[in-house]
C-alpha cells in the first residue's frame, strides 16, 4: 500500500525511530493506549446518557400554598400528591408557589406570579383562599382556577369537595385521585 507524500514522510520517520529503539516503541504504545482509554472514559457511551424531555409544551398546574390550619395542611398535602400523580402520568408539569397570606388584595401578586409562569390551572386549598381565588379570577379573565375544600359561584373557579374526614389516610388518597383526574382531563 502506498501512502500520499504528505502522510508517508511522518509515518516513515516514526517507524524508523521505533524499529531501533524498543523503549521508545513501548512508551509510544503506552501513550496511545492511555489516550484511547481516556477518550472512552471521558466520551463514554453516548447511548447510555439520559435525554432531557421537552416539558415546555406540557400542561402546567400550579398549587398556591397558603398559611393554613391543620385541616387545610392535610388538604394541601393530598392535593400536591394528586398533582404529582398527574405529572407522573405524563404531559403535566406540577409546581408549588408560596402565598404567605390569604388576604385577597395581598395575595393577588402571588396569583399573578403563577399566571406569569404560564400556569394553565391554578390550584388553591381551603375556604380561607376563596376570596383571594375569586379576586384573582376577576383580575385574570383567561385563567382557570380550582379550589379544593370550598365552593365558588365564579365561572372560572371550579371546586373539588374535601373529604368528610380529611384526617383519615384513605380520605387523602381519595382527594389525591380526584385532583389527579381533574388535572389530567384538562390537559
Amino acid at each position: 500500500m502506498r501512502l500520499p507524500a504528505l502522510t508517508a514522510r511522518p509515518v516513515h520517520r516514526v517507524t524508523g525511530l521505533v524499529r531501533g529503539h524498543p523503549v521508545v516503541a513501548a512508551t509510544a504504545a503506552v501513550a496511545l493506549l492511555a489516550a484511547l482509554t481516556l477518550t472512552v472514559l471521558i466520551g463514554g457511551d453516548r447511548s447510555a446518557r439520559p435525554e432531557a424531555a421537552n416539558v415546555s409544551r406540557n400542561f402546567r398546574a400550579c398549587l398556591l400554598v397558603s398559611p393554613a390550619g391543620a385541616t387545610d395542611a392535610r388538604l394541601s398535602q393530598a392535593s400536591w400528591q394528586g398533582m404529582q400523580d398527574a405529572a407522573r402520568s405524563g404531559g403535566v408539569n406540577a409546581e408549588r408557589f408560596p402565598a404567605p397570606t390569604i388576604d385577597a388584595k395581598a395575595a393577588l401578586p402571588y396569583f399573578n406570579g403563577a399566571v406569569q409562569h404560564h400556569c394553565e390551572l391554578i390550584v388553591t386549598v381551603g375556604t380561607g383562599m376563596k376570596p383571594a381565588t375569586e379576586a384573582a379570577a376577576r383580575a385574570n379573565p383567561h385563567q382557570q382556577f380550582v379550589i379544593i375544600g370550598a365552593t365558588s359561584a365564579h365561572p372560572r373557579v371550579a371546586a373539588i369537595a374535601a373529604p368528610a374526614e380529611p384526617e383519615k389516610e384513605e380520605a387523602g388518597k381519595e382527594l389525591a385521585d380526584k385532583v389527579s383526574t381533574f388535572i389530567t382531563t384538562r390537559r
